[in-house]
């Protein structure tokens, strides 16, 4: 059995939410544990940005990069 099986699945008209899992015939019988959260609009953009970032994160580490310094802003004059 997979460790976890996520789906995104919307609740009917009638306020039913009707899933239906497959597994494999090996894993009959075996306890499972299901959890129901709503799901944010912006969910799977939201775990595809995550999932750049955790493959990503560190990729120039060693590549000596260094930051220059940034000098000075000049002074503008105020907005009113």
């Amino acid at each position: 059995m997979s460790d976890r099986i996520q789906f995104h699945s919307r609740v009917g008209k009638d306020g039913v939410l009707q899933i239906r899992v497959p597994f494999r015939p090996a894993d009959a019988g075996k306890d499972v544990v299901v959890t129901i959260a709503p799901a944010d609009e912006n969910s799977s953009d939201r775990l595809a940005w995550q999932r750049f970032l955790d493959a990503t994160y560190g990729s120039c580490a060693g590549l000596g990069l260094e930051r220059p310094e940034q000098g000075t802003f000049e002074e503008r004059e105020a907005v009113e």
